[in-house]
Formats: C-alpha cells, sequence, structure tokens
C-alpha cells in the first residue's frame, strides 16, 4: 500500500537562543543524522511529489516522504538547506509572513525567552491579569495556546517591552531568528526549495473570527505572490490539529482564496485519494529520537492516521463536502 509521509521540522539552530529552547528545536548535526537515516528506508521527495502521488498525478512508489519546516526559522537558510542540499534532499518552508527577517517579533519566542531568561513569573503575571487566569510559569506556553486571544497577545507583548525587557534588547540578543527577505531571494532560485505560507501572526486560528481567518491567509498570500512566486502556495496552520487550533472556517476560507492544498500537524500518513485540504504531518523534536534515530525511523514505516481524530475527520469532510469546497 502507498504511504506518503510529510515530516515537520521547526528549526535547526546551533546557537543557544533562549527563544527556540524546547520549541521544537534540533541541533544541525542530529538534523543531518536523522535524514542520513531516513534516506536508507524512504524516497526522499518534494512535497509537490506527495501532492501528486496523493491526487493519483505522479508514480506509484510505495515509501515516499518529504521535509517541511514552519515558521521560516534563519537556520533554515543558515544551516537546513546546506546539508539537505549536500544529500540531495528538497524540502519546502512554511512563512510567518509578518515575522519575515524580525518584522514583528513571533509572540511565542517572546513569551519562551521569557521563561527561559528567568522572567517566567513576570510574565505569568501578565497574562494572569491580562486574562483573568491564575496560571504558573509551568502554564504559560499550554494556556497561551488553548486560550489564545489575539488582542491579548498584543497586549501581552507591548507590556512585555514595557516592562521586562525592551523590544531593542530583545532583538539585540534574540535577532535572526526568521528569516529575511535576501534570505528568500536566494532560497527561491534553488529548485530543492519551495515556500508555502503559515499565516501573517502565527494565531491560533480557531480563536479568531471569521474575518481574522480570512485576513490571517490573505495577507500572507499577498506576501507570497509579491516576493516569492505569482502562483498559488501550500498553506500549513498554525499548531496543526484539527478541532483544537483550527476548524473548517479555515478550510473554507483558504478554499475561497483558492489555497487547496493545506497541511495539519496532529501525526499520521496520507494515502491516495485523500483531500489534499488535510495533508498530515508528523512534528519532529529530539524528544521523539531519545531511543536512537534508527528507532524512530523504523517506527515511520507503522505509522498511521491518529485514531483519535477519525472522528473529526469524518466530520470535517462531511461540512466540507456540503459546502461543496
Amino acid at each position: 500500500m502507498n504511504k506518503f509521509i510529510v515530516l515537520l521540522f521547526h528549526s535547526t539552530d546551533d546557537r543557544n537562543r533562549s527563544s527556540l529552547k524546547d520549541l521544537g528545536n534540533i541541533h544541525p548535526d542530529l538534523f543531518e543524522e536523522v535524514l542520513m537515516s531516513l534516506k536508507k528506508d524512504f524516497d526522499i521527495v518534494s512535497l509537490e511529489e506527495i501532492v501528486e502521488g496523493i491526487s493519483k498525478r505522479g508514480k506509484s512508489r510505495e515509501k515516499l516522504l518529504a521535509i517541511t519546516f514552519d515558521d521560516g526559522p534563519k537556520s533554515y537558510a543558515v544551516n537546513a538547506v546546506p546539508i539537505m542540499d549536500s544529500l540531495g534532499i528538497p524540502s519546502t518552508c512554511f512563512l510567518i509572513t509578518d515575522c519575515i527577517g524580525d518584522k514583528e517579533v513571533y509572540w511565542r519566542y517572546l513569551y519562551n525567552f521569557c521563561i527561559n531568561s528567568g522572567k517566567g513569573m513576570e510574565l505569568a503575571d501578565l497574562i494572569n491579569s491580562e486574562y483573568g487566569a491564575s496560571i504558573n510559569t509551568e502554564g504559560i506556553i499550554k494556556f497561551t495556546r488553548n486560550n489564545y486571544n489575539k488582542k491579548k497577545s498584543i497586549s501581552i507583548m507591548r507590556k512585555i517591552f514595557e516592562e521586562i525587557i525592551s523590544k531593542d534588547e530583545y532583538n539585540s540578543k534574540e535577532g535572526e531568528l526568521l528569516l529575511s527577505v535576501k534570505d528568500i531571494d536566494t532560497l527561491k532560485k534553488k529548485q530543492s526549495v519551495s515556500f508555502g505560507i503559515h499565516t501573517h501572526t502565527h494565531p491560533v486560528m480557531m480563536r479568531l473570527s471569521d474575518d481574522e481567518i480570512h485576513n490571517e491567509i490573505y495577507e500572507s498570500l499577498e506576501f507570497y505572490k509579491s516576493n516569492i512566486k505569482d502562483n498559488t502556495p501550500m498553506f500549513s496552520i498554525p499548531f496543526g490539529r484539527l478541532y483544537q487550533d483550527y476548524d473548517e472556517r479555515t478550510i473554507i476560507t483558504a478554499g475561497k482564496l483558492s489555497v487547496d492544498v493545506i497541511l495539519s500537524a496532529y501525526g499520521g500518513d496520507n494515502k491516495i485519494g485523500q483531500p489534499l485540504y488535510n495533508i498530515r504531518r508528523l512534528s519532529v523534536n529530539e524528544g521523539m529520537l531519545k531511543d536512537g534515530i534508527g528507532s524512530f525511523v523504523r517506527s515511520l514505516n507503522n505509522i498511521e492516521a491518529p485514531s483519535e481524530y477519525s472522528e473529526k475527520e469524518d466530520y470535517l469532510n462531511s461540512v466540507i463536502q456540503k459546502k461543496d469546497y
């Protein structure tokens, strides 16, 4: 049976950046070892070839795997692409378009910086004041994801820069976390690299209004078409857990903007003929490699769509079919 696997990485940074700690960063040396092991078991192809296989347009091969990156990390250009090019491996990088070149600070990086630089309690106090909550440092990341509010997030970030660390000091310590326009201009010329969109500010889509969902996708599309390529890109949904981080409104809104290849991030493989608006990805972090790279790679041979999402997927498909997506 054909099996199409899409892996998701977040960064391959070898700098000791507090913003990246415990957010899926993998050291570049370990990343290279993972890729070398994957090549022994899988045909590593472009994401476009995976899409062609799922939609029955491509050649039928049994074990295809694609590499993707979310957020648009600087380490994608500095470390990941050179490693992948040396191994003949293509990849796709999905961009938070408002954060390119550190134009705006990615809110989760900022929260993580506070936590890992000894300012977690101060941040928790700001969050508790804004939300009327009572969390401690350990609960910040989970709480702000599950209770995301765009206006409150903007307010908390403003207060961080006023009360905890100035924006200039943060950028001085943690700058160059994300790709610059120049990086993108260089990378887009490579046949081994393609880009997609990952919204404009990386919100939790399920917590947004219909207009906000539209704006997040539309604004990222505008950047992509103006700066990368005048076509319709693929779209990876921030956080990517169906009916936890997004619902059918994101799929329908993207479809209205002619975006029809959409990637989630709750694990599992993909099969021929499944909807292209729900391509499953497995997010990889160093914790998953603790039993050895070989064990991780072997586990991919048995990967299946997660059973806890089957009812959610069925419901999503029924809603989308009614909307004539």
